[in-house]
């Protein structure tokens, strides 16, 4: 068996959410490739909601014992994580409340600096809304966040980075370099040409020539983000069906974007994340937040 050490810039601790659905298996396999991969500790959490309680008699102490809905979870949690997780650095933990403040809390708390989970059917966590919550989490929980869609059959091959060329586009960027800096990589953003349709003259002119100026565009972005190496792709349109598009034609099995920018994809990603960037998404995807401290300021 090979040794597997620590790589410089991939996650020391991978915090994987669950709900427990069958279709989560596709997370947790991937986020176990990945903690292989890395040699990483993986930390897999569920969250259940607290079950509702009687108002307490005049001098009565407040419970501490674990609900049943917990127990039973955890019980969830030995009995299906533990094995596929065998013989990784694994905590497991089940929390009661509300699931992104759960979440970013486990995560500061164990040291994460990647969340891994899945998407079930059109729920997440129950109740909960996918858009809801992956809204919450990019938001507020500072970490990047990998949606896992498809079965972890091979390490990613091919990463599409998403970009509207703006600061927290950059900031996308490197963090894809950091954690696949072998895997092959290229850059992917859209143009649009205002008032195109009230043009009397060469309209295909028109797109030609914003295609080629936002190209350059993103060949000075790549250049002065440090990967001048990286190819760059642009296509006139939908900013999410066009990414889906080039996602498919490129082969790409995981898309990298930024959760703040500006431009079309900036209006993908904010506020209609789960019917954006991950409906239009082929493939597994990261979004990538900008740091807590700098939203929080």
């Amino acid at each position: 068996m090979r040794d597997i050490v620590w790589k410089p810039g991939a996650p020391r601790a991978i915090l994987l959410a669950t709900d427990l659905d069958g279709r989560c298996d596709r997370a947790l396999d991937r986020a176990v490739a990945l903690a292989r991969d890395w040699a990483a500790r993986l930390v897999v959490l569920t969250v259940v909601e607290p079950p509702p309680a009687p108002p307490l008699q005049p001098g009565q102490a407040l419970p501490v014992q674990a609900s049943e809905v917990a127990l039973r979870a955890a019980a969830r949690l030995r009995r299906d994580i533990g094995p596929a997780a065998e013989g990784l650095d694994l905590e497991l933990l089940v929390r009661e409340g509300r699931v992104g403040e759960c979440i970013d809390a486990v995560a500061d708390e164990t040291g994460c600096s990647l969340l891994v989970t899945g998407v079930a059917h059109d729920a997440f966590f129950g109740r909960h809304l996918l858009g809801s919550t992956v809204d919450w989490l990019v938001r507020h929980g500072g970490l990047p966040l990998l949606v896992v869609r498809d079965r972890a059959h091979a390490p990613y091959a091919r990463v599409l980075v998403a970009s509207d060329l703006s600061p927290p586009s950059a900031r996308a960027l490197d963090v894809a370099r950091a954690l696949f800096p072998d895997t092959a990589a290229s850059l992917f953003t859209a143009f649009d040409v205002p008032y195109l349709g009230l043009r009397d003259g060469d309209r295909d002119g028109g797109v030609d020539d914003a295609r080629d100026a936002t190209l350059d565009a993103a060949r000075r972005f790549l250049d002065a983000a440090g990967h001048a190496d990286l190819p760059a792709a642009t296509a006139h349109g939908d900013a999410a069906v066009r990414l889906a598009e080039h996602a498919l034609a490129v082969d790409a099995d995981l898309v990298v974007a930024a959760c703040e920018g500006r431009g079309a994809l900036f209006h993908l990603l904010i506020g209609s994340v789960a019917r954006g960037i991950l409906d239009a998404s082929p493939c597994d995807t990261i979004l990538v937040p900008e740091p807590k401290a700098r939203r929080d300021a």
